[in-house]
Formats: structure tokens, C-alpha cells, sequence
């Protein structure tokens, strides 16, 4: 909705930029349009692979603070879209993967990549990718961590 106000407001002030605007829209749309289709499917299909027991027992509630750690480990090696990530995501909450766990995986796969380090290292040098990208792990725990303390606390109150 806010997008088709742009749209509009764009057009009435300069209707060729709005055009140029929907043209540029539309080939981007064209060109992503597979790869998000492709990472939908192929969430679908992992999420019929994940065994809820096995995510139970290692990312579930159970497992405390290791399932969480184990979630931001995860996200480390997490290399596809968000339109393939959050599907993930979502798929390991429905197979019983905690909140926080889940909340730890995709906020690593933001903020620490593995893939991503040796891009980091010609340009902020060794040091400072290293503290970065264990800041960046922390990050990722402790929010898992507060986010699973405030959701049981959230839960209590529905």
C-alpha cells in the first residue's frame, strides 16, 4: 500500500520517473523471480527432510543453551537467500526448534557468514574480521538467549 502511494505521488509529480521506476521494478522482479521460486521449493523439500526429533533434540527447548549455540553455528554456514533462510527458519520451528534457537540461527546467518570472511580480509585485515565476526557470534547467542526469556515470558501472559 505504501508502495503504490509512492507510485502515485511519484507520477503526479513526474509520471516519466514513475514509469522508468515500474520499468526498472518489473526487470528486477523478472530476474529474481526464478531464484525465489527455486528457494521456496527447495525449502519445501528440506523441510520434509528435517526429522523433528532430531531438531527437538538438538535445537528444541531441551537443549538450553547448546541449541541455541548449535542455531548460531548453523546460521554460520547458512549461505542462500532470505527467501530460502526464512522458509528454513520456519520449517525448524514447526519441527520444534526453540524460538531462540531459531532467533540465534538467523540473526548468525546475518551477521556471521563463513562464505563471507575471506571477502572481509583484504579489506579490514585479519584482526579486525575476526573480532567482528566473534562479536558478531555473541550477538548472535545472547539474542537468541533473550529472545527465548522474553517469549516464555510473552507465552505466560496470552
Amino acid at each position: 500500500m505504501t508502495t503504490g502511494l509512492g507510485y502515485a505521488l511519484a507520477y503526479a509529480q513526474e509520471p516519466t520517473d514513475a514509469l522508468e521506476a515500474a520499468r526498472s521494478s518489473t526487470s528486477m522482479l523478472a530476474q529474481s523471480l526464478p531464484w525465489i521460486l527455486v528457494s521456496m521449493f527447495l525449502a519445501g523439500l528440506v523441510s520434509q527432510w528435517l526429522e523433528p526429533e532430531w531438531v527437538a533434540r538438538w535445537l528444541g527447548r531441551e537443549a538450553g543453551l547448546a541449541g541455541i549455540v548449535f542455531g548460531a553455528a548453523l546460521g554460520m554456514v547458512g549461505t542462500g537467500s532470505r527467501f530460502a533462510v526464512y522458509p528454513l527458519a520456519v520449517s525448524l520451528l514447526a519441527a520444534d526448534a526453540s524460538p531462540g534457537a531459531v532467533v540465534a540461527f538467523t540473526t548468525s546467518w546475518q551477521l556471521t557468514s563463513l562464505a563471507r570472511l575471506p571477502a572481509e580480509f583484504p579489506f579490514f585485515g585479519v584482526p579486525f574480521t575476526f573480532v567482528r565476526f566473534a562479536t558478531s557470534l555473541v550477538i548472535s547467542v545472547a539474542g537468541g538467549l533473550l529472545f527465548e526469556w522474553l517469549w516464555s515470558a510473552w507465552s505466560h501472559f496470552r
